[in-house]
């Protein structure tokens, strides 16, 4: 709701800017919902690597209480009981890194980030499919900047140990 219209109205204004736009509404809307929702995801993602270049907290999003992807994906694909525990865990934690071993172990078993991954690269592929019809050439070039600048992938997170950090701690 927020990602995929700024990158909406930043091309759209630079489309603009270089001459008629006439045309290019549709693909530049369907092109910026495909690359917001994928840039979405794979920030999601990045929120339990403890991403440094917009999240210090491996987790954060959880400790937030915050909805994402990731965890409607959980709750979809995990069984009646772990689904119980999860949303157990997520009001009980009141911003405690206790709880996010669990989570994790949760989100693995149903294959949360795998799940979350494929996703990435169905909208990137449905920007690329998008960028592939533009002309001219130098503005289907940008759009496939856009595209491996935005969604530059990291590694996925693994079952491994990984530093937690307290909120306010």
């Amino acid at each position: 709701l927020k990602t995929s219209p700024a990158f909406e109205a930043a091309l759209y204004t630079g489309a603009r800017l270089a001459g008629p736009a006439d045309g290019y509404e549709k693909v530049i809307a369907d092109f910026s919902r495909n690359v917001g929702v994928a840039f979405q995801v794979l920030n999601d993602i990045k929120d339990w690597a403890g991403d440094d270049d917009n999240k210090l907290t491996a987790g954060g999003d959880v400790l937030a209480a915050r909805p994402t992807l990731l965890l409607a994906l959980a709750l979809e694909g995990s069984t009646p009981a772990r689904r119980e525990e999860l949303l157990h865990l997520l009001r009980a934690s009141r911003g405690s890194a206790d709880v996010l071993p669990r989570v994790r172990d949760i989100y693995f078993a149903a294959d949360v980030f795998g799940k979350a991954d494929r996703l990435v690269d169905k909208f990137r592929a449905k920007a690329e499919a998008l960028a592939d019809a533009v002309e001219p050439e130098p503005f289907r070039e940008l759009l496939y900047y856009i595209i491996d600048t935005v969604l530059e992938k990291g590694e996925l997170p693994t079952r491994g140990v990984t530093q937690y950090v307290q909120l306010g701690g």
